[in-house]
């Protein structure tokens, strides 16, 4: 209280205040953050070694060298895995944006640890400190002491639900059976002849899911009991490495609505926080000890690739399909994990006393981390919009050729010369009644037996080129002879502007160029139609173009981008 009544008498250092919290709130924050955990270990001479910011693990024939945001040795504390996440999720969180913890390792590692947790304050893990600090946040945006109403104010649910054998179950309502679904938003309602709007994009829910409602001012309560309910009842099993191993994914999400007070009964933009707690990866076939422990592993394997398949397509920045439903986990998470507003946090823990999976798991990390770029995102959305371009580009291509193949099949114009794409974007003409009377005491042009054919037949032409004095012919050459062109140029008046036109030979007979007087020719016009798709087929190559000039701009920056992550 003392704070806010300092503030609300000097407008000054409430200004000071709120300029230093919009500069934080706009520094940009790494697209992923990734940190690896060692878990403490009884091997003395360890492979695996960690200096400041990389991991060297040594393999037979010499070693191999990762980088993170972060390296946690064996003594490192809960407490120091939070500091490091605090400052970037909840800036996350404050600019509106989704954010997603990831706890990823082989079983036995310490995910579930680094996550939950044990009882007593040191050994608290991320999820409950995390409830912690975005309670001391929320809180700011409720009513105060002095009983003024802020100028925004949350609402905040909970949901726990955890992935087994690819099928979703309420962890806080006896591991109901739930379905995923994809939705739209309904930009504009629909009538009895008219389907309604929908938005590009969708989102996923759940449906039959429980959401609790949390009291703002309860939440760290509230959230810590029901993080306690849902992971009591989560599926587990004894494994080779650790006896109570974790055989699901489970995802625990705190949503945060951002409401106006004004608009009353106006649902505000939703924020999603979602704690993942990955099940251990493992080599199934070589370490499980049951066949039912087989079909999990099965399983667990079948997410964790698949999440490893989306981000190495989104890290490779070339647009390429990204398989989000593949797995039920990325499907779920698709908004967090591919989101042009989301952040993702990792913590990838290894038990260096086993060799292969601990490889693995920097490999996989490394994977990760190399999402650094908002572009990695982009990148695949200008893809499908330009796959979408592409196909509207065809129909329009396929529709105009149709449209000329018809008209050309049908209709005498077809028989002296033929609409395509070429003729119908260039000046189509043909000779007048009685052409051959703008010949007579033309200075540079006569009239020909084959400008009496092209007349007599009513064929029509594409004009090459036009000019005021045609270049002087030359004899040696048959077609020069034969196009018009008298073998001397008179001296007189001015006769007017010349156009060169090129009628289609057909049934195997070349093309053939004759010049004439401009007035002696007429324009042809082809069908309202025609033009109709020409108009059509232009727009959306011209619109193909510039996507694809986007993309490629994009894949540059990305390139750049990652070349200086790798260099830094």
């Amino acid at each position: 209280r003392s704070v806010a009544v300092l503030l609300e008498n000097n407008k000054s250092l409430q200004e000071e205040l709120d300029h230093a919290l919009s500069s934080l709130l706009g520094s940009m924050d790494k697209r992923v953050w990734v940190g690896i955990r060692l878990c403490p270990h009884q091997s003395q001479l360890s492979p695996l070694v960690s200096e400041g910011r990389r991991v060297l693990q040594r393999v037979p024939g010499g070693e191999v060298s990762f980088f993170f945001d972060r390296i946690f040795k064996e003594d490192a504390r809960q407490l120091d895995v939070w500091s490091s996440l605090q400052a970037p999720m909840m800036r996350t969180l404050l600019r509106r944006e989704h954010c997603c913890l990831f706890a990823y390792g082989q079983t036995g590692s310490g995910k579930t640890h680094t996550v939950f947790g044990d009882e007593g304050d040191d050994s608290k893990g991320v999820a409950f400190r995390l409830t912690e600090s975005l309670s001391k946040i929320l809180n700011g945006f409720q009513p105060g002491c002095d009983g003024q109403e802020p100028k925004e104010s949350v609402s905040v649910e909970f949901s726990f639900l955890e992935v087994y054998n690819e099928k979703i179950h309420d962890l806080l309502s006896n591991s109901k059976l739930c379905t995923l679904a994809g939705e739209r938003d309904e930009l504009a309602p629909g009538s009895a002849y008219k389907a309604a709007t929908l938005s590009a994009e969708e989102r996923v829910v759940v449906k039959g899911l429980t959401r609790r409602r949390c009291e703002v001012n309860q939440l760290t309560e509230q959230v810590s009991a029901w993080l306690q309910e849902g992971a009591a009842s989560r599926m587990v099993g004894r494994t080779v490495f650790n006896p109570r191993s974790s055989r699901s994914h489970a995802v625990a999400t705190i949503h945060i609505c951002w409401n106006d007070p004004k608009a009353s009964g106006k649902k505000g933009n939703e924020t999603r926080l979602y704690i993942v707690d990955l099940a251990g990866s493992e080599r199934c076939g070589q370490f499980a000890t049951s066949a039912e422990q087989l079909r999990q592993g099965a399983h667990i394997n079948l997410s964790l690739s698949t999440l490893g398949r989306v981000v190495s397509a989104l890290s490779r920045g070339q647009g390429d399909h990204v398989p989000h439903r593949d797995s039920a986990l990325t499907w779920l998470l698709t908004d967090a994990i591919t989101g042009h507003q989301a952040r993702a946090f990792m913590i990838a823990t290894v038990n260096p006393e086993h060799h292969a999976e601990t490889l693995s798991t920097l490999r996989y990390a490394q994977a990760y981390s190399s999402l650094q770029s908002d572009l990695s995102t982009k990148i695949p959305r200008l893809r499908a919009m330009l796959r979408t371009l592409q196909r509207k580009s065809e129909v329009a291509r396929y529709d105009l050729d149709a449209l000329c193949e018809d008209i050309n099949k049908n209709s005498r114009f077809g028989k002296t010369t033929e609409w395509n794409r070429q003729t119908l974007k260039s000046r189509v003409v043909r000779i007048v009644r009685h052409g051959e009377e703008h010949f007579q005491g033309h200075p540079f042009l006569k009239w020909t037996e084959l400008h009496a054919t092209k007349a007599i037949l009513g064929q029509a032409g594409v004009v090459e080129e036009t000019c005021p004095v045609p270049p002087e012919r030359d004899d040696g050459n048959i077609a020069d002879v034969e196009d018009g062109r008298r073998q001397h140029f008179r001296t007189g008046p001015t006769a007017g502007s010349c156009a060169r036109v090129v009628f289609a030979g057909r049934h195997g007979h070349p093309s053939v160029h004759l010049w004439f007087p401009e007035d002696a020719l007429e324009e042809v016009s082809p069908h309202p139609r025609l033009r109709e798709l020409l108009s059509n087929f232009e727009q959306a190559e011209a619109a193909l173009q510039q996507k694809q000039a986007q993309l490629d701009q994009a894949q540059r920056a990305f390139s750049a981008q990652m070349q200086q992550f790798m260099e830094s």
